[in-house]
Order: C-alpha cells, then structure tokens, then sequence
C-alpha cells in the first residue's frame, strides 16, 4: 500500500455551521454575516466579573468603595445575569457611528447608545 508523502492543508477559512441562526441574528444582511464570520468569530468575548460592595466593606477597603461609588460605578460592577457572547459579537460587527451615537442591530432589533447611556 502506498501512502502519499503530502500533507493535506487544512483550511484557514472558518467553518460556516450556523444552521441559519445567522440569518435570524442579522436579519439576512449578508455582508454583515460574512464580516462576522471571517472577522468576529474568532475572537474572545471575557466573561464579566462581579464585583460586591459589601465584599469591600468587610475587608476594610474603604478607600476604593467610595472611589467607585463616587464615580456611580456601583450599579455596574454589581450586575450578573446571563452573557451572551455570540450575540456581543454580532452587536460589535453592526456597529457603527449614528450622529453622535452608536448603533447596531442584532435581530433586527436598534440598539443605541447615547451619550446618556
């Protein structure tokens, strides 16, 4: 039996296996889907993590508390639910500048962020 002495090349282009969830998430705008597909899907989205107050106040760390709380980033560090990192891409592959905010859509659903937010 002779074997062949080539190696076959794997492919640098990713796989496309989104069953049409795609579809859904960019409400069938190809390019979008392409630019995530050859762009975003390889990319790491961090798990966030929580931060308790209350944590802060037990080990004496008063300093940073009211640091934090002054700068009203309590509310945010505090937040837990649930992370989806698929659905952060596909927002960061649609975003783009609206004026003076930032816009996406994922779903088929706008998104903005003012300077409010």
């Amino acid at each position: 039996m002779a074997f062949s002495s080539h190696k076959k090349r794997q492919s640098r282009e990713p796989t496309n296996t989104n069953n049409g969830v795609l579809e859904n998430w960019f409400a069938g705008d190809e390019e979008a889907m392409t630019t995530f597909i050859h762009e975003m899907s390889r990319k790491q989205i961090n798990i966030p993590k929580v931060l308790e107050f209350s944590w802060l106040k037990r080990k004496n760390l008063e300093e940073p508390r009211v640091m934090l709380k002054h700068q009203r980033l309590k509310h945010f560090l505090e937040m837990t639910g649930n992370v989806y990192p698929h659905m952060v891409k596909v927002f960061y592959t649609n975003l783009t500048p609206e004026a003076r905010n930032l816009v996406s859509y994922v779903k088929g659903v706008k998104l903005s962020i003012t300077n409010d937010v």
